[in-house]
C-alpha cells in the first residue's frame, strides 16, 4: 500500500508537498489546487508501464491521461533544468503480519527528442527486504550470497539501496523465499541455508490501477465486443465496461462483498449493488454470436428491460464504478473521480459504503469529490466500522501556497473538530444567510 506521495515541480507543485494517504484517501477542496495533480502523478505511472514494462521513460499521453507536453507539466516557476520528483512510500505486509517500509523516488528530466516524453534520469529504491526461516526466525536478505537478479549498487544499515534508471519499473516487486528449510545451529539464532526457491512479491502496482474518470461514457446503444487486455478493467472513462461484463460475467466476487443469499458471480453482485444504491435494479446482458454486445436495465423487479438511454445517467455513470470495485483484488489501486455525477444524495451515501467496503478487502482506494454526502458517507462508514478511522484519509486542497494541503482527522464515531474555511461549510453560510442562523 502507498502510504504517502511527495511531489515537487510537477505542474501547481513547486516545493515539495507531501500528500498522507490511508486505506481510503478522499481528495477534495478548491477547485485547480492540486487534486488531479496528485492522481496524475500515478496515472502517469500505470499508462507508461502499461505501454512498456522495461522502460526509463514516462509516457505524458496514453490510455489514462493526456497531459500534452513537457511544458504543460513542469512548474512554470521551476528552471527548466530541475527534475519533477514523484516519490512514492510503501507499506508491505508478509505473511500476515510482518510490515516493510521503504520508497521509490522518481526523477524526470526533458526528453530533447520528444517533448511528450519525461526520462528517468534517476530512479532510487530505499527498501529493507526480510527474508523467514522456520519455525519464526527472521534473517537479513544478503544479495550478495546467492545467484539472484537482485543487484543492489550500495547497501547502509540493514536496508538495501538502488539508484538506476533501467531498474525503474523491474524493481516494483520484492524478490522473497515461497520455499525454503532452516535449521537452527546455536541458541543465537544462527541459520543454515539449505534450498531456497526465489518468487516475486508485489510491493506497488503501478500497473494495476483501475481508473474511473469524471468524463464518463453515457449511455449508448450498443457496444462493440473486444478482447480483454492482461489487466482487466473498465478503462478511464467506462467504455470497456460491458465487454469486461460480458466476458467475466460468471467470475466470483470476494465474499466480504456479496450482497444478499444469490450467486457470487460479478454480474449478479453487480446487479444487486445496483439495487441497493438505488431502491432497485435489474442487469442483462444477452447472449449474442455477433460483434455486438448490449446492456439492458430496469429500476424494478419486472421483466421489463430497457436500454440505458431510457433509464436515465445515473445507472450508467456509477455502474463502470460497481464493475471496478467487485473485480478489484487485494494490492491494486482504484482512484474514482466524482463518483457522485447524476447521482441523488441517497445514493451517493449508499455507493461511498461500497466504495469503504472495497477498500476493507485490501483495495487502496482514492477518491476525488465535490460533495459533502460523499464526505457524510465515509463518516458513516467509520461509525458503522466499516473502515477505521486510521485508515480513512480527507485531503483538503486549499489556497495556501505554503501549506496547499490539510489532513482532516475523523474521529472513530465519525465526528471531525476541524473544519477549515471552505471545507463542507456552504450550507451553513446559505442557512445564515437566508434565516441569519
Amino acid at each position: 500500500m502507498i502510504t504517502q506521495i511527495e511531489i515537487e515541480n510537477f505542474k501547481c507543485f513547486k516545493n515539495r508537498v507531501s500528500f498522507p494517504l490511508g486505506k481510503l484517501t478522499l481528495l477534495t477542496g478548491i477547485n485547480g489546487r492540486g487534486k488531479s495533480t496528485l492522481l496524475q502523478s500515478l496515472l502517469l505511472m500505470r499508462q507508461s508501464i502499461e505501454h512498456d514494462e522495461n522502460t526509463d521513460k514516462i509516457l505524458l499521453n496514453g490510455s489514462c491521461v493526456n497531459l500534452n507536453s513537457f511544458d504543460d507539466v513542469r512548474n512554470r516557476d521551476t528552471l527548466r533544468d530541475k527534475p519533477i520528483i514523484f516519490k512514492y512510500h510503501y507499506q508491505s505486509i508478509f505473511a500476515g503480519s510482518r510490515v516493510e517500509n521503504g520508497y521509490f523516488e522518481y526523477h524526470l528530466t526533458e526528453n530533447l527528442k520528444d517533448e511528450m516524453i519525461l526520462q528517468i534520469p534517476r530512479f532510487v529504491l530505499y527498501a529493507k527486504p526480510v527474508l523467514y526461516a522456520k519455525p519464526n526466525l527472521e534473517f537479513d536478505f544478503e544479495p550478495e550470497l546467492f545467484n539472484t537478479e537482485k543487484v543492489f549498487t550500495s547497501k547502509y544499515k540493514n536496508c538495501y539501496y538502488i539508484d538506476s534508471p533501467s531498474r525503474a519499473f523491474t524493481s516494483l516487486s520484492n524478490l522473497i523465499p515461497s520455499k525454503f528449510d532452516s535449521t537452527r545451529l546455536d541458541g543465537q539464532g544462527d541459520v543454515s541455508i539449505h534450498s531456497l526457491e526465489w518468487t516475486y512479491f508485489p510491493i506497488l502496482n503501478f500497473n494495476s490501477i483501475h481508473y474511473i474518470s469524471a468524463d464518463r461514457i453515457g449511455p449508448k446503444d450498443f457496444y462493440l465486443k473486444s478482447t480483454l487486455d492482461k489487466f482487466p478493467n473498465v478503462g478511464a472513462r467506462g467504455e470497456f465496461t460491458a465487454n469486461l461484463l460480458y466476458k467475466k460475467q460468471s467470475d466470483l466476487v470476494d465474499d466480504r462483498l456479496c450482497l444478499g443469499e444469490d450467486a457470487k458471480t460479478l454480474i449478479t453482485q453487480t446487479e444487486a449493488w445496483l439495487s441497493k444504491i438505488f431502491g432497485g435494479a435489474k442487469l442483462e446482458i444477452p447472449s449474442s454470436q455477433s460483434s455486438i454486445l448490449e446492456l439492458l436495465f430496469n429500476t424494478s423487479a419486472s421483466k421489463d428491460r430497457f436500454k440505458p438511454a431510457n433509464v436515465g445517467f445515473g445507472f450508467h455513470s456509477i455502474l463502470p464504478i460497481i464493475v471496478s470495485g467487485l473485480i478489484a483484488k487485494e494490492g491494486e489501486i482504484l482512484i474514482v473521480e466524482n463518483p457522485e455525477i447524476h447521482l441523488h444524495p441517497r445514493a451517493q451515501s449508499e455507493l461511498t459504503k461500497f466504495l469503504a467496503k472495497v477498500s476493507s478487502c485490501g483495495v487502496q482506494v482514492l477518491v476525488e469529490s465535490h460533495s459533502d454526502h460523499i464526505l457524510n458517507g465515509l463518516r458513516i462508514a467509520v461509525l458503522d466500522k466499516i473502515i477505521d478511522s486510521e485508515d480513512l484519509s480527507i485531503l483538503y486542497f486549499q489556497n495556501n501556497l505554503e501549506n496547499p494541503v490539510v489532513q482532516i482527522p475523523v474521529q472513530p464515531d465519525g465526528g471531525i473538530e476541524e473544519w477549515p474555511d471552505d471545507f463542507f461549510d456552504q450550507t451553513s453560510k446559505d442557512f445564515e444567510r437566508l434565516f441569519g442562523i
